[in-house]
């Protein structure tokens, strides 16, 4: 980039100070003693956190600063409100006015026009999301003190008059702590510009952007609140980072597909704010800007994506990155083709040279500045047209709409069934539930059952999130492989998380209330007497609450063996029997409370058949490559109040003068999914099936993408390498001693690489041609009568992330196997993309095998997949709770 382009960029306005704006604010620059996105120079979050405190203290009437959430590390999350003083003195006014605005059902057209003209545009802004796409964190300072002193491309006095922009310079700022103080830890040496060995967000780390429908991370949950609930924004864009050799910038107009049930003028409008951008920047000389490629219209579940489906213009930009604050160079050659000529979406080749993070700043801040000046030419359509595309989602019926979705009370697990409604009440759906009995589409329902109806300002979400997805066979070319999608292809949550959920599509008569709240039930008073408790091994919540009697009240606990169905109970096999006594009778009524479940009281329980069980030590393995999905499964561990202990690799390794005995320590060792070879040596082996790879294939485009982004391959030597052959060793002994290994998805492939295991992955090598599933539900038929099957349906939805199918064979010597789940013969598919059905037909999903005195758990899915997958839980849970041998 040229030298000087800030003046080019801010042209001759840039230094105007229009009349009522101070000149006095100190500027980043002077704040920080450098210049915001010079070369090898970041601000922390806790020096973000302090500049804008200063400034809001410098200018309280043009900006204030609130705190709108705590991190997942207890760090204060921050968003600036900037607009006119005279707006600011009216927040709570402009702010009801777009209340009113999102229900059409209390609001004639004509008073929506009417405050439209009155109201103010919201525009929210967020940065930084992925820690190590930290421009736009730095960028938000500049912005922030270019609005609040009107040194703007734009008459900033007149624009914030009708716009309320709420600037978060990153809603994960644990991340941004993290990434920066490794970054200044190793500068000037040659781990500068290297990856941090742990992620950056404490469970989520990338797929902290995978959490939108979900709802689980306290930043998640923030930023939700405000989109949702405190202040409706009309606009918001997400501030991202992607590869280094492509474009300079991606902004809308976005590729197909697109999701079919969003109102087409969020996608009209999301182009015009798209264009406007792309002209401010083309105007200011920056080139390399691109948009229709790689980043779809379809997925639901990112910070830039879920605001589609609440009738809120979401847009996203994603900026080529440098090595956090170093520079890089890259050769015109190096640029690939479709890079380096003009086409209509990208009229504009950059030639290559040097690439600076001032450069990403200075492009963040021209988009950032044109979206806020583009919301204020167009603040009452963009009021008015909020009203109105709420108004049509109430009262127009589109194409295949249902009427409602019916979530019955009667349900396999309960209290998973009121944690979905939980997490789509946090999604702003509204939820009505019945006072009585009714019928919706020849079915019965009991009273208590919950309904979702159709008709309400967020329509599209509520379809979208409950609805099987159908995504469309897109191909690289006519007759060609797959082309992948960006990230998921099917989510629908109610199957994810193994709740029964109906699609109503004609009106139906029943007696409903409106929920404020989850009704959680209150647990029977004079529960809790019998001489044994029962817990249902259906119910996810009875294994935290196992766990906790058997660590702090040293219970005596044991498995049922089979299904038990009396008059006034019906528990299946692998129920939890707690021999009753002082000690129980005290913590349990704190445990129902907590997770809200009943217990079945027993005065005898000598002729049930049954399997003794003791507290199982758990260890996690944790590799230095920062694993999401290990991640998820501690996150999923703490959410239900599992204990654990995090191991790393010197911990398998052990020393010359003492081999690690894991068996001492540990009952059963938890590998997340990861490649088989970086879990034992550190680097990334073939293991992952053929056909299910690509970005769509694993996780989306969005990982895929992360890995392109610069970075150095030279890792401090404490975190290189993985367990090596003495961890390999260490874990076979533990298994002949009678630990379990629990292995999900890719891990698998340690086993058949180190152990001559009866099983292998049945997809290895097979070409995307033949079989392709990128990220989808898939149906998986399963024994519930055995261990690692119990509590489970029948049949049920696995989330399919690159993951495996499994043969199994005759088994050598002691060695012994049994199927637990396998895919059908047909009808695979439940919500996604599946090509190849016959690939995997009666394939293998979950296995137990046994060798010797121990277990190896194969689990060829993400059971745990992103705490959404609630669902398949109990294999990962009965993993952790194999019956002990009974003592002879």
């Amino acid at each position: 980039m040229t030298k000087g382009l800030k003046n080019l960029m801010f042209g001759s306005l840039a230094f105007l100070v229009v009349a009522g704006f101070l000149a006095a604010q100190t500027t980043p620059e002077a704040f920080l003693g450098f210049k915001v996105g010079a070369d090898r120079k970041l601000a922390d979050y806790n020096q973000i956190k302090a500049y804008f405190e200063k400034l809001s203290q410098e200018a309280p009437k043009k900006l204030k600063l609130l705190t709108i959430g705590e991190s997942t590390m207890k760090k204060p999350m921050i968003m600036a409100v900037i607009t006119s003083e005279e707006n600011m003195a009216k927040l709570d006014a402009y702010r009801e006015i777009i209340k009113k605005l999102r229900d059409p059902r209390t609001l004639s057209v004509e008073d929506a026009r009417k405050l439209a003209k009155e109201g103010k545009a919201i525009v929210l802004i967020t940065c930084s999301l992925h820690s190590t796409e930290i421009a736009a964190s730095q960028m938000s300072m500049e912005l922030a003190y270019d609005l609040v002193t009107g040194k703007t491309p734009f008459d900033a006095k007149k624009v914030l008059s009708d716009v309320i922009v709420l600037l978060c310079p990153t809603h994960n700022p644990d991340g941004i702590q993290m990434v920066v103080d490794w970054y200044k830890k190793y500068l000037g040496t040659k781990y500068e510009s290297g990856s941090m060995p742990f992620l950056y967000h404490y469970y989520a780390g990338h797929d902290d952007n995978r959490d939108y429908y979900m709802i689980n991370l306290a930043e998640t949950k923030a930023i939700t609140k405000v989109l949702y609930y405190d202040w409706l924004p009309q606009v918001h864009i997400d501030e991202h980072q992607q590869g280094s050799n492509g474009a300079r910038l991606f902004i809308p107009p976005l590729m197909d597909p697109p999701l079919p049930n969003i109102q087409p003028l969020v996608w009209r409008t999301v182009n015009l704010m798209g264009t406007a951008m792309a002209y401010d920047l083309q105007k200011n000389g920056m080139s390399g800007v691109v948009n229709g490629r790689s980043y779809t219209g379809w997925y639901i579940g990112a910070c830039d994506d879920t605001p589609w489906l609440h009738n809120v213009i979401g847009i996203l930009s994603e900026a080529a990155s440098v090595r956090l604050a170093t520079p890089i160079y890259i050769e015109p050659t190096e640029i690939p083709k479709s890079f380096n000529e003009k086409m209509m979406d990208f009229v504009d080749p950059w030639p290559g040279g040097w690439w600076r993070l001032r450069d990403i700043v200075d492009y963040e801040l021209v988009l950032s500045q044109s979206l806020v000046k583009t919301a204020a030419l167009n603040k009452e359509d963009l009021l008015f047209n909020f009203y109105m595309m709420n108004k049509t989602a109430v009262e127009k019926v589109d194409k295949n709409q249902p009427y409602a979705f019916v979530i019955s009370a009667k349900q396999h697990d309960y209290p998973t069934m009121l944690k979905m409604i939980d997490v789509l009440q946090l999604g702003g759906i509204e939820i009505y539930q019945a006072k009585a009995d009714f019928i919706a589409g020849d079915k019965y329902y009991p009273a208590g059952s919950f309904v979702v109806k159709m008709a309400q300002p967020y329509k599209a979400y509520a379809w979208a999130i409950l609805e099987k997805q159908k995504y469309p066979d897109m191909r690289e070319y006519p007759g060609g492989p797959p082309q992948p999608p960006y990230d998921n292809a099917g989510w629908t949550l109610p199957i994810q998380m193994g709740v029964a959920c109906d699609q109503v599509k004609e009106p139906f008569e029943a007696k409903l209330e409106k929920i404020d709240k989850v009704p959680y039930p209150q647990v029977p008073a004079g529960q809790g007497n019998g001489a044994y408790i029962v817990l249902g091994s259906q119910i996810n919540a009875s294994y935290p609450i196992v766990f906790a009697l058997l660590k702090d009240a040293k219970a005596e606990v044991w498995r049922t063996k089979a299904r038990i169905a009396k008059k006034d109970y019906d528990i299946p096999a692998g129920s939890f029997i707690v021999k009753n006594g002082p000690d129980i009778k005290k913590a349990l009524p704190g445990l129902q409370a907590k997770y809200h479940l009943s217990v079945i009281d027993l005065d005898d329980a000598a002729d049930i058949a049954k399997a003794p069980l003791k507290f199982h030590r758990v260890g996690l393995y944790q590799s230095w490559r920062g694993n999401m999905d290990e991640g998820w499964t501690r996150y999923m561990f703490d959410d239900l109040g599992i204990p654990y202990t995090t191991l790393h690799n010197d911990y398998f390794k052990g020393t010359k003068e003492k081999k690690t005995d894991i068996k001492a320590d540990y009952d059963v060792i938890v590998f997340a999914d990861e490649n088989g070879a970086m879990i034992k040596s550190g680097t990334r082996g073939a293991g992952g099936p053929g056909g299910a790879g690509g970005p769509g294939g694993a996780a989306g485009g969005g990982p895929a993408a992360a890995a392109q982004r610069p970075t150095s391959s030279t890792t401090p030597p404490e975190y290189e390498g993985g367990i090596g052959q003495e961890g390999v060793d260490a874990l076979k002994a533990f298994v002949e001693k009678g630990g379990t290994i629990v292995l999900l998805n890719q891990a698998c492939t340690l086993a058949f690489s180190e152990f001559e295991i009866p099983a292998r992955n049945a997809l290895q090598s097979v070409d995307r041609t033949k079989f392709f599933c990128p990220s989808s539900v898939l149906k998986i038929l399963v024994d519930n009568e055995t261990p690692i099957g119990y509590g489970m349906p029948k049949e049920a939805g696995a989330m399919f992330v690159n993951s495996l199918a499994l043969d199994t064979s005759s088994p050598g010597f002691e060695w012994d196997r049994k199927v637990v789940a396998s895919y059908p013969e047909d009808g695979v598919l439940m919500s996604g993309w599946l090509v190849g059905e016959d690939v995997i037909a009666r394939k293998a999903v979950v296995v137990d095998t046994k060798y010797k005195e121990g277990h190896i758990v194969l689990i060829g899915i993400r059971s745990q997949n992103r705490a959404q997958s609630h669902g398949t839980y109990k294999f990962l849970l009965n993993g952790l709770l194999y019956p002990d041998k009974e003592e002879k």
